[in-house]
């Protein structure tokens, strides 16, 4: 039994979780949200202020909890990572019940191959297995004389992760684990005993949206709209002349809705003004961004060629997905049955944690962990995650 941690640098909040971990399970002991500052699509451009946040998120978990993080699973996407397929194989002299040791061996491989130069590989996530060239859900147990694996890559330049490690050093975080955003939510909403396989999710994001697919439970296809909800608080800006994207962004948080005919009509008051509009015409500015947006993501769908194919609908999360009436849009442009994710591989006391947007990447991230291709020595750093 030990402890984990996880931090998730979103562009409007920055998120830490607190795990303990026995096995495989994992039980929330606390996680802590902040407004962010110095990020922009999960990349930090303010050092000063990045860094500052960490360090109150840092300070709340030894006042709250009584325990130094010395340790941090990150995630890292959009501008700090680039997306590469790799696929490789193994031939056996004779036929064998291939094992995790093979697919161990074949995920080194594709490390080795891949990251070069001012590039290292920051993770690889298989998304398809042919057994004897014959389509496998899970290779392990199946007995043949070739394996083949293709692979996710997630790169990102050297020199950067770098300065990443050195400023969580200087904040006393002397581990850091860096992942894809997509392990995350692989973590985070498949388990042994998981009954959905075939779905997609939408990630509504404040500066991006991530479009991932799932066959089979694994992530089959992976795609970042560099656009987010945070379009929506310029579009009420510049439609009301109202001069403020602060404001704006008050008002699409307090009034906003993804339906115009949902909206009962009303005068509201724009923030610190003494002019009102109209909730109807607030939502259909909302609602005619948010089309957009949707549509994008509809495309990328479409050309993972597995759209016809989601038999367990869509899954939304993110900042985006809590705006009223989103799934019904969503729903109504797509065709497909929309929910909302929910983290299924961490328990927690209250049920509300598990299903928050907010937290979603960050409980995700607490069930990720590296696996050695040789076997591990006890007492790994797991055993005294914390110091006291």
């Amino acid at each position: 039994m030990g402890f984990v941690a996880s931090l998730d640098m979103g562009s409007e909040k920055m998120v830490m979780a607190l795990g303990e971990k026995s096995g495989s399970d994992c039980r929330l002991v606390g996680v802590i949200s902040i407004a962010s500052q110095g990020v922009k699509r999960g990349k930090i451009i303010d050092k000063l202020r990045a860094k500052a946040c960490i360090q109150r998120l840092l300070d709340r978990f030894k006042s709250e909890y009584e325990v130094h993080i010395d340790a941090l699973n990150v995630a890292l996407s959009g501008a700090w990572v680039k997306q590469i397929e790799d696929r490789e194989n193994i031939k056996f002299s004779r036929p064998k019940s291939i094992d995790q040791g093979d697919l161990q061996e074949m995920e080194k491989k594709c490390r080795s191959v891949v990251g070069a130069g001012d590039e290292e590989v920051v993770d690889v996530i298989p998304f398809a297995y042919y057994v004897d060239k014959e389509s496998e859900v899970n290779p392990v147990g199946v007995t043949a004389k070739r394996l083949d694996v293709h692979y996710h890559v997630y790169v990102a330049r050297s020199s950067e992760l770098m300065d990443l490690r050195d400023m969580f050093t200087n904040l006393g975080v002397d581990k850091i684990d860096f992942y894809s955003m997509a392990r995350a939510t692989q973590k985070a909403l498949t388990t042994a005993g998981s009954d959905i396989f075939n779905f997609a999710l939408l990630d509504l994001g404040a500066d991006s949206i991530k479009v991932q697919i799932f066959q089979d439970g694994l992530v089959y296809f992976d795609e970042e709209l560099p656009l987010g909800c945070s379009t929506i608080d310029g579009d009420i800006n510049t439609a009301f002349s109202i001069n403020d994207v602060e404001k704006a962004h008050k008002l699409k948080e307090e009034f906003g809705m993804a339906l115009r005919a949902s909206c009962k009509n009303r005068k509201i008051m724009i923030p610190d003004t003494k002019y009102c509009i109209d909730s109807h015409d607030l939502v259909h500015v909302e609602q005619s961004r948010l089309e957009e947006l949707l549509e994008g993501a509809i495309f990328q769908m479409q050309e993972s060629g597995c759209y016809e194919d989601l038999d367990d609908g869509i899954l939304l999360t993110g900042g985006g997905s809590q705006v009223v009436g989103i799934e019904v849009l969503l729903s109504k442009l797509s065709g497909h049955s929309v929910g909302f994710a929910k983290v299924a591989s961490v328990k927690a006391d209250r049920e509300a944690s598990l299903k928050s947007p907010v937290y979603f990447t960050a409980l995700g991230l607490l069930q990720c962990e590296r696996r050695e291709v040789k076997k591990p020595k006890s007492g790994g750093w797991f055993s005294n995650f914390f110091k006291e």
